[in-house]
């Protein structure tokens, strides 16, 4: 998993137990699609980039349709876990279109800017199958340990705030609950994300 940011050499990753629990909201939202596939999260916190990875694996299939998203955070302002929950629903959309278009995707292979909820973020397709990249790594002596940033005073904050009970649940807006009759339905029609909002159709996605 390579970063967007030729600048961006250590990281930190996301705490396992947050890690696991984007995995679980991925795996509810997209519970038809997984018979025969599963989700698999990686998340990387840099000095100044968040990145997420949402791989779609399919069973008996090397290949692996990888949803990835890299988003700007300032350690000033402790933004980092709402750039995740930002990251969380870029890579949700994404993935929705793909598995809606059997396949068929429409994502830049290389870092591409876009504009998504307001916000400017960066997106790419890949195909490593996860399991294989780590596989190489250890063949080449690269271990986790080698990869991870050692000196964490730059990231120490974004990641405790990531580690933070209080911050791992989804941020909540009363006034998302106040949905009126007509948009119910149609609110139920696709999962919903860390944002509280339901994945754009195709019409209104990263074009």
């Amino acid at each position: 998993m390579n970063p967007r940011l030729k600048t961006s050499k250590k990281w930190t990753a996301f705490p396992a137990e947050y890690a696991k629990q984007i995995q679980n909201v991925f795996n509810e939202s997209f519970a038809e699609y997984l018979e025969a596939a599963e989700i698999l999260i990686e998340g990387r916190i840099y000095p100044g980039e968040i990145m997420l990875r949402v791989g779609y694996l399919e069973a008996g299939r090397l290949s692996q349709a990888n949803f990835e998203v890299s988003m700007a955070y300032s350690q000033q302002e402790q933004d980092a876990i709402q750039r995740i929950h930002n990251c969380v629903d870029a890579a949700a959309s994404l993935m929705m279109d793909y598995l809606e278009n059997e396949g068929e995707v429409d994502v830049p292979y290389t870092w591409k800017e876009i504009s998504f909820q307001g916000s400017k973020i960066y997106v790419q397709f890949t195909t490593e199958n996860s399991s294989l990249e780590a596989q190489a790594n250890a063949l080449l002596g690269v271990s986790e340990a080698d990869l991870l940033n050692e000196d964490l005073s730059s990231e120490e904050d974004a990641l405790s705030r990531a580690e933070q009970s209080e911050e791992l649940s989804p941020p909540r807006n009363h006034e998302d609950d106040l949905i009126e009759d007509d948009e119910l339905e149609e609110e139920k029609k696709g999962p919903r994300m860390f944002g509280g909002k339901r994945i754009p159709d195709k019409k209104n996605k990263l074009h």
